[in-house]
C-alpha cells in the first residue's frame, strides 16, 4: 500500500514562510511593516516576527509583537518570539535562544530562575511550536539538547548564522535526539536581522488547510512540511519499504538513520527517485536532496 508521507499537493496546498526573524521590536533593522513588504515581495505567504524576548533592553522587547494589523487576506504573520533564560554554556550572556511560534501576546520573558527545559514547557502549555534555535551557532551541547528534547523540533538549517559565522546547521543536535528515540520535527530558517541580506536563505513548505495561524500551527505540530533553502519537494511517498521521491532537479538524494546508517542516490538532473530500505537497519531515517549549486530541502524525520 502506498503512503504519502507529505500530504498530496493534489489535496492540500501548499505556504511557504519564515519562522524565524526580527524587526525594530527587538534587534532587527527593518520595521515590521517594511518585513513584511520585503517577504512579500519574496513570494511568501506566512512569517513569524520572532523578536528576541528577554529584559535585556538592548537588543531584546520586554513582550511579544502584535503584528495581527499587517496581516492580509493572501498573507499572514504568526505572534512569535526567540524567548531566552539564562543557563546556556558557551555563548554571550549565558542565554538559551528558543523559537515559539503561535505564542499568546502576554507570554511574559523567562524570570533568572527560570530554565531552559521550564521555559520549553511554558511555550508548549501556551500553545507554541517550539525549535531549538541554531544548535551549531552557540555550540548545544549533548546535555544541553537533551534538556529540551520535548521542543518540537531543531533548526537544522539558520540562513543568518550560515552566512554570518559558517555554524549554520543542526544536523548533530537533531540526530542525538533522533537517535533517543525523540519524535522531533526539522525547520529551516532565516533568523532574518536585514543588517545584510539575510532574507529568503531558509524556509518552510506547509500543507495546510487554509491560510490560517491555527491551521498553519497545526500542520507545524504534525510535521506535515518540509524545509528547504532551494529545493522542492513535490512527492514523497512509501510502498512497503520502497521511498518514492519526486522533487526538482537534484544531483544528491541522501537517506540517514539511526546509528551510520545511510543510502543515497546521485547524478544529474534527479527528479525522481526510488530507495529501497527493506535491509535499512533504522527505525526511522530522514532525507536530504541537494542540487548542483548546494541548495538542499529536508524532510522530517519519518518513522518506521
Amino acid at each position: 500500500m502506498n503512503i504519502e508521507l507529505l500530504p498530496s499537493r493534489s489535496k492540500h496546498q501548499y505556504f511557504r514562510g519564515n519562522l524565524h526573524g526580527h524587526t525594530t521590536h527587538s534587534d532587527g533593522a527593518l520595521s515590521p511593516e517594511d518585513v513584511v513588504k520585503h517577504y512579500q515581495q519574496l513570494g511568501y505567504d506566512f512569517i513569524c516576527l520572532s523578536d528576541h524576548l528577554w529584559t535585556n533592553k538592548d537588543y531584546c522587547a520586554p513582550d511579544v509583537l502584535d503584528s495581527s494589523s499587517l496581516n492580509t487576506e493572501n498573507f499572514i504573520t504568526i505572534p512569535s518570539a526567540e524567548i531566552h533564560c539564562l543557563g546556556k554554556k558557551y555563548v554571550r550572556d549565558g542565554l538559551w535562544h528558543i523559537v515559539a511560534n503561535g505564542l499568546p501576546l502576554d507570554f511574559l520573558p523567562a524570570s533568572d530562575q527560570e530554565t531552559a527545559p521550564e521555559l520549553v514547557n511554558r511555550a508548549l502549555q501556551a500553545g507554541a511550536f517550539v525549535t531549538i534555535a541554531h544548535p551549531d551557532w552557540y555550540s548545544l551541547t549533548f546535555d544541553e539538547i537533551m534538556s529540551v528534547s520535548h521542543a518540537h523540533g531543531v533548526e537544522i538549517f539558520n540562513n543568518s548564522c550560515h552566512i554570518e559565522a559558517g555554524r549554520g546547521g543542526g544536523i548533530a543536535a537533531a540526530d542525538y535526539l533522533l537517535q533517543e528515540k525523540h519524535k522531533i520535527v526539522l525547520t529551516a530558517t532565516d533568523d532574518s536581522h536585514f543588517r545584510i541580506n539575510d532574507a529568503g536563505g531558509g524556509w518552510v513548505m506547509v500543507a495546510a488547510k487554509e491560510l490560517s495561524e491555527q491551521a498553519l500551527l497545526d500542520a507545524l505540530k504534525k510535521g506535515q512540511y518540509y524545509s528547504s533553502t532551494g529545493v522542492e519537494i513535490l512527492k514523497f511517498s512509501i510502498n512497503e519499504k520502497k521511498v518514492q521521491l519526486v522533487c526538482s532537479p537534484a544531483s544528491h538524494v541522501c537517506v540517514a538513520g539511526s546509528g551510520s546508517s545511510s543510502k543515497y542516490h546521485n547524478g544529474q538532473n534527479l527528479t525522481s527517485v526510488e530507495l529501497d530500505l527493506t535491509n535499512f537497519n533504522s527505525d526511522w531515517f530522514r532525507i536530504t536532496i541537494i542540487d548542483c549549486i548546494g541548495r538542499c530541502a529536508w524532510t522530517n524525520p519519518i518513522w518506521i
